[in-house]
């Protein structure tokens, strides 16, 4: 069950490799060019005798866009398909050359903080001073600097299910870059330093 790749496309790879003997068929060759396709992660070429051919195309599971035009699979490996820049449901990870593995590491980390409180994270950067910067539910701007980022998400989220949902739904910009509080600008006023311990 491909969701990228195209079996017409697939069968166009196989169309330039037939008419030939069961011997010379270049099974090395299919394999080579179907693994070039950017949605391709492994490919399986077998022979089997008499005249048939077996074949298994795993294709690449996307679960995060990295910069603009590369995505990452599950091991944290990046990949560049055409279409890499329409898949927007995917969250989108963005950090320095070669970071993309500590980047999702910290993903994972932060979206089971947020779970919780509904807090769905779209967006994490990592700025080459090795500054955090998150976007909660597509809109909500939130600077977690560089240290105890994951005790200062921990803190937000006490601070934001502590809330009214009417007040909640307001947060714009959020600023944790703070030992012991928490600066929260909104739609509706600026509650800077409301989570003040």
């Amino acid at each position: 069950q491909w969701q990228h790749i195209q079996e017409a496309e697939v069968r166009e790879i196989l169309t330039a490799y037939m008419g030939v003997g069961f011997f010379d068929f270049n099974v090395q060759g299919v394999k080579d060019e179907l693994e070039a396709h950017s949605w391709v992660a492994k490919a399986s070429v077998k022979k089997v005798w008499p005249d048939n051919l077996s074949l298994n195309v795993n294709e690449e599971i996307a679960i995060a866009r990295w910069g603009e035009k590369s995505l990452l699979n599950q091991q944290g490996n990046t990949f560049s398909p055409d279409n890499a820049g329409e898949l927007r449901s995917l969250p989108k990870l963005v950090g320095p050359e070669d970071s993309q593995f500590g980047v999702m590491e910290q993903y994972q980390n932060l979206s089971q903080i947020l779970f919780p409180a509904g807090l769905r994270l779209t967006q994490l950067s990592l700025t080459t001073r090795g500054s955090w910067d998150l976007i909660l539910n597509e809109s909500i701007q939130v600077s977690a600097g560089r240290l105890n980022v994951n005790n200062k998400v921990e803190r937000f989220v006490d601070f934001y299910s502590a809330q009214a949902t009417s007040v909640s739904e307001q947060f714009e910009r959020v600023d944790l870059r703070y030992s012991n509080g928490i600066a929260v600008r909104s739609t509706e006023q600026d509650l800077s330093g409301v989570a003040a311990r």
